[in-house]
């Protein structure tokens, strides 16, 4: 194993939508040994990759998706 391992924060941060699977595959594409994601089960338990409460930076619409 080579150190030190390059994780992709949520995915290639910056170049791509986070947490996005265009933000895995660009991360895969440039190299990096892994993804640090964030996975979340909703009220209906289904899984969900996704960081924020809502989706804000994604819609101008109002959805929340993680309650506190």
């Amino acid at each position: 194993m080579k150190l030190p391992l390059i994780i992709g924060h949520r995915g290639a941060k910056g170049i791509a939508p986070e947490n996005s699977l265009s933000g895995f595959k660009k991360a895969v594409e440039l190299g990096i040994d892994g993804v640090e994601l964030d996975v979340h089960l909703t009220k209906d338990e289904k899984l969900i990759v996704i960081h924020d409460i809502d989706l804000k930076k994604l819609t101008v619409q109002t959805y929340t998706v993680l309650s506190s």
